[in-house]
């Protein structure tokens, strides 16, 4: 049984970061395309499609609250006592009735507005000084919204006058008019979710998919995996004389990728003045076996390891000697990429040997 164990062989970390490399248009590509696809709907929720315009008049009382008999001051009235005081009839039918124009009892519809929208429109809370309490009128109408201000105020003070709890009501800010909300729109901060998520998630996959790859990208993966020897591919500077050394007379050319056609593989080969007798798919063996010497043909990411790991143990039962391999549609640019760093160091060290020599044959001829 042949052992052909790629799921245990190390990492190659640099043909992993190269292919990575190779793959940044499409990091790029799903960066654009989770800010579209996450900040485009945002923009159009948010802003193109959005809420209408909402206008809002703020107002602030101070409220003086009365000394009980004691000498004690009167328990605050907290922020939520508050909201709801403005929402009740308290508070709306004296909105209503000066809205109306009125000192005498108005009705909805002499106001202009439904009691149940006035209170969608009020809103009261308190701050860090309990003393001070802020009424905020928001509607989609400026008109509107400051005509509610106005007959909020005088309410507010009928309003003290009822309680003994409250001994005084100041105004320390009243709007000269309503100012549009600004709305909280966050498009940019959607977009970087969606660009990091997008990116995050491929990235992730490109490590998966390449991490659990098992196809041969590079003549050097195949001949650590197998322990057999590769020409290289077809474009390959050494492959006429690895041919030369490896292959015979007699060696016929097989091919086990559905996708590789034998005669083409022969063709190319013969333009780079290596002859092949014979070419052969596995398939025609499966049928009839025949002994010889055989130069297997591996196509290059094909996802082929089973398959390349099924036909070596089918032809070792059957005796058939594999003398060397041909990585067939390899990525060049890749091969060249992982070859490039030794290459630019051979070179480097070989200029410097020749300086060395050159600067020895001087001091030589001075001596």
């Amino acid at each position: 049984m042949w052992e052909c164990r790629y799921g245990k062989e190390p990492l190659n970390t640099r043909l992993f970061v190269l292919q990575l490399i190779k793959k940044i248009p499409v990091i790029l590509a799903a960066a654009v395309l989770g800010a579209v696809c996450i900040g485009g709907p945002y923009f159009l929720t948010k802003v193109t499609f959005g809420p209408a315009k909402e206008y809002e008049a703020v107002t602030d009382f101070y409220i003086d609250y009365a000394i009980k008999e004691d000498g004690t001051q009167h328990t605050y009235i907290n922020f939520a006592t508050w909201d709801q005081l403005l929402k009740d009839d308290v508070f709306t039918d004296k909105i209503l009735l000066y809205m109306a124009g009125e000192r005498i009892a108005a009705d909805e519809k002499t106001a202009g507005i439904t009691k149940e929208e006035l209170c969608g429109y009020l809103h009261a809370t308190v701050l860090s000084d309990t003393r001070i309490v802020t009424t905020t009128v928001t509607t989609n109408d400026p008109g509107l919204t400051m005509k509610i201000e106005k007959a909020l105020i005088p309410a507010m003070f009928d309003f003290a006058e009822e309680q003994r709890e409250i001994a005084e009501v100041r105004i320390l800010q009243e709007p000269a008019e309503a100012s549009l909300v600004t709305l909280d729109v966050r498009t940019f901060r959607a977009c970087m979710v969606g660009v990091v998520s997008f990116v995050f998630a491929t990235v992730l996959y490109l490590c998966l998919y390449y991490a659990l790859d098992e196809g041969i990208h590079i003549p050097e993966t195949f001949e650590r995996r197998y322990g057999i020897p590769m020409l290289g591919t077809i474009h390959s500077k050494e492959l006429k004389v690895l041919a030369g050394k490896l292959l015979s007379e007699r060696s016929a050319l097989l091919t086990a990728d559905k996708g590789v056609s034998p005669q083409q593989v022969m063709a190319a080969l013969a333009e780079m003045g290596i002859e092949i007798r014979v070419g052969r798919r596995l398939e025609e063996l499966f049928k009839m076996p025949e002994k010889g010497e055989f130069l297997l043909v591996v196509k290059a990411g094909a996802h082929n390891g089973k398959l390349i790991e099924k036909t070596l143990d089918f032809l070792g039962k059957c005796g058939i000697t594999i003398e060397a391999a041909l990585l067939w549609e390899a990525d060049e640019e890749l091969i060249r990429a992982y070859e490039l760093p030794e290459h630019v160091f051979l070179a480097w060290h070989g200029q410097r040997g020749r300086k060395d020599q050159e600067i020895q044959t001087e001091n030589g001829n001075r001596v």
